[in-house]
């Protein structure tokens, strides 16, 4: 489990290194509202790194089920923080829907390790199989929901 577990912890930094850039066009206030939102993600993915890696620092090749299970506990906290503090960033209106499509990566994300993480309370091999079954599954489409999200922001923030 514990190869699973990096590969999470691998996968949720990389969230982080998908920041946002900004276009320099629009008027003074359009940038500015644009600048202070790019500032606000940035500054959630950073915070995010810094609980992941914390997490991530508690891995160990020989946990047992019920360390395993805090340590998605763990991520599932940082999960729900961010999605928190991306849910509270005053959003321009031209990437609304864009910016809901962030926070619906990672709020769908941290649904997925809720449900590994119960699938571990009581845990046997099948269980265990399909925690590592639903963590494999969620790291490998948040990624990608993830980079959608942030480049349709990108590009619309350089575009106005």
């Amino acid at each position: 489990m514990s190869r699973v577990l990096r590969a999470l912890a691998l996968l949720a930094l990389a969230f982080t290194a998908s920041g946002l850039g900004l276009g320099a066009c629009g008027g003074d206030d359009d940038r500015k509202a644009k600048s202070d939102y790019v500032k606000q993600v940035n500054i959630a993915q950073s915070e995010f790194a810094a609980n992941v890696e914390t997490v991530a620092e508690r891995i160990t090749n020989k946990s047992s089920s019920s360390q395993d299970r805090k340590t998605l506990e763990q991520f599932q906290a940082a999960i729900d923080d961010v999605v928190t503090d991306l849910r509270a960033i005053k959003v321009p209106g031209d990437v609304e829907s864009e910016h809901k499509q962030l926070v619906g990566a990672m709020s769908g994300f941290g649904a997925q390790i809720e449900e590994a993480t119960l699938a571990l309370r009581n845990p046997d091999s099948r269980t265990i199989a399909e925690a590592q079954r639903t963590i494999q599954t969620a790291t490998q489409t948040v990624n990608v929901r993830i980079d959608a999200a942030i480049a349709a922001i990108n590009s619309k923030l350089g575009q106005k």
